[in-house]
């Protein structure tokens, strides 16, 4: 008699916790969306990129105000995303590993770097969104 009432719970209980999956898809969906950016960056893309902006941003700037904000003391050479929080269903902090050299070479060396970048995202209209920061 304790077998038909564990299994009825075990079945329940798995059917009721959908999150996990759910979860998993929204951050791959997320993922390929911020190395879809930073693939247009690295090629310096910047029109497809700023499609990637949130449209309270697109907005706001256009496509030539965006253009002026990356001058070009960087060259960017990849991104590996590196984690994926979700904050509930519609947003996210993502932390991306960016490899990059500065344009002006140094005493005449080409010099790269890294660095861990910190984005937000939004989903709205059923698509992810990078959020631009103030800085």
């Amino acid at each position: 008699m304790l077998f038909p009432f564990l299994l009825v719970v075990g079945l329940a209980w798995a059917a009721a916790d959908p999150a996990t999956p759910v979860s998993t898809d929204r951050e791959q969906v997320l993922r390929q969306r911020v190395h879809e950016r930073w693939e247009a960056l690295i090629r310096r893309d910047l029109a497809a990129a700023y499609l990637f902006e949130a449209p309270v941003f697109r907005a706001a700037y256009s496509l030539e105000q965006y253009q002026r904000k990356f001058g070009k003391g960087l060259i960017w050479e990849g991104a590996v995303v590196d984690q994926v929080l979700l904050e509930g269903d519609e947003a996210a902090t993502v932390y991306v590993n960016v490899q990059y050299q500065q344009a002006e070479m140094i005493a005449g060396e080409a010099r790269s770097f890294s660095s861990l970048v910190t984005e937000k995202w939004i989903r709205a209209d059923d698509q992810w969104w990078h959020v631009p920061s103030s800085d």
